[in-house]
């Protein structure tokens, strides 16, 4: 490594260094609304923007140290960082070497302009991976973390939409978010202006639901935000839930092809039939639901990495 990698330095202008408590809970992260509160906007998916006077709310959640210290040690798996530009990927070569991050070269590419986009950070970040897991727990839900890192104008991404619920927690610096809505036509933004057009500042909070076509720009500076992503199951879930039960069925393990005439073969497909529509019927969510969370205990998630390697540095 060539050196230390400086994403960004310093903290927040304007208040007192001092210790800050820690965010671990939605109770802390969604305040001034209450968990039920929240609740009912997550089953909504009503985009909601909460403002904050408090600009080092979250700074005990992800830092610069934190960033640097993950590129420098290595801890970080290239696969899931990602190197962009509103939507265009920067090839590896530019800024990896031997399997290894080359700091001064991502320094350089940050400075031109581009952005990086930190996958699966509570992993690797304790504070997160508290978070995320009390989240998990009491939602029932899948739950990750993102870091957006952008600098220069424009954005990391391109206009586009997720399909996962987002928190959008502004760390440092600001953002300009635009949203335009749902899809009218699939797969493409509906026409007209932004339905949300506002600055976010450091410790601003936005939820924004999935299937929201939306940009980011960036402001003046550098500037990081964490986005924490809901992955509830769905009716996807439960078919594929279903498709594996069927597996072990006899009668979906025998071949199709090795029928000796089609009076035998609609035999074979009547009795599936009646098979799908019998396990269909048989179907119970809160039970699926109920194995599902016995099966994926919250607590059984662990950091990866060195513990060392994977804190956030001393504050």
């Amino acid at each position: 490594m060539d050196g230390k990698m400086m994403l960004g330095t310093g903290r927040p202008r304007g208040r007192p260094i001092g210790p800050m408590p820690t965010i671990s809970d939605l109770r802390r992260l969604i305040a001034p609304l209450t968990e039920a509160q929240f609740l009912t906007l997550l089953r909504e998916r009503k985009l909601t923007f909460l403002p904050s006077s408090d600009r080092r709310r979250f700074e005990t959640l992800l830092s610069w140290e934190a960033l640097n210290h993950l590129l420098d040690g290595g801890t970080f798996p290239l696969e899931r960082l990602r190197v962009l530009r509103e939507s265009t990927h920067i090839p590896t070569i530019l800024y990896v070497k031997q399997g290894r991050v080359v700091s001064t070269a991502l320094s350089k590419l940050l400075d031109q302009g581009l952005s990086l986009i930190f996958n699966q950070l509570e992993r690797y970040v304790p504070a997160l991976h508290v978070l995320c897991r009390n989240i998990a727990r009491h939602t029932s839900e899948g739950i990750s973390a993102a870091a957006v890192l952008t600098n220069g104008r424009g954005g990391a991404l391109a206009c586009h939409r997720d399909d996962e619920d987002l928190i959008i927690l502004q760390i440092v610096g600001t953002k300009r978010w635009q949203v335009f809505g749902p899809s009218v036509v699939a797969g493409h933004p509906p026409p007209g202006p932004p339905v949300f057009d506002h600055l976010l500042r450091a410790g601003d909070v936005l939820f924004l639901p999935s299937g929201q076509w939306h940009h980011c720009e960036n402001g003046p500076h550098r500037s990081l935000h964490v986005s924490i992503l809901f992955y509830p199951p769905n009716g996807r879930h439960l078919m594929a839930n279903l498709a594996s039960q069927l597996l072990s069925d006899e009668i979906f393990r025998r071949p199709l092809t090795r029928h000796s005439n089609q009076e035998t073969l609609a035999a074979h497909e009547a009795a599936l039939k009646a098979r799908l529509v019998d396990a269909i019927q048989a179907i119970s969510s809160s039970k699926f639901l109920t194995e599902r969370a016995a099966s994926r205990p919250i607590d059984d998630i662990h950091l990866e990495g060195r513990p060392d390697q994977a804190c956030d540095a001393k504050r």
